[in-house]
């Protein structure tokens, strides 16, 4: 296996929210796994100063819902439909249910990722060209009402 190829994989893994990418080619197999933090080294909210205390909240004001999009199968996302051609939507669009809004590669066939649910898209948690795993929050949509 080529260790350019291994190093590229290793860089893949480190900027992605993927645990562990495992490939076999050529008779060779890599796994490549991130390392859990340790216990208690996880960064803690910062407290929100100026914010109303959740005692005096109104009943009124509720949260809308969100939906998380996932990846139906393990490959590589795309933003666009094409190469060179802008994202398929962004974080604010409104899309609606059956829209297209990302594609995804897997062993040479491109499948079309389309919206489940009418909403607005409130993250898009991968970037063009990452690899994903099955199950992966694509995104994050604010249900319509």
């Amino acid at each position: 296996m080529d260790l350019n190829l291994v190093r590229e994989l290793i860089d893949l893994v480190s900027r992605s929210p993927i645990g562990e990418l495992q490939i076999e080619r050529d008779g060779f197999r890599v796994r490549i796994a991130k390392q859990a933090p340790p216990p208690g080294s996880l960064p803690q909210p910062a407290p929100v100063f100026g914010a109303p205390a959740a005692s005096g909240a109104s009943p009124a004001a509720a949260t809308i819902p969100r939906h998380s999009i996932r990846a139906p199968l393990t490959g590589v996302f795309y933003r666009s439909a094409g190469e060179g051609e802008p994202p398929l939507v962004s974080v604010g669009d409104v899309v609606e249910e059956g829209q297209k809004i990302g594609v995804l590669e897997a062993m040479k066939t491109f499948n079309v990722v389309e919206a489940d649910r009418a909403g607005r898209i409130v993250e898009v948690a991968f970037e063009d060209h990452a690899a994903v795993q099955s199950g992966d929050v694509l995104f994050v949509l604010e249900e319509a009402g």
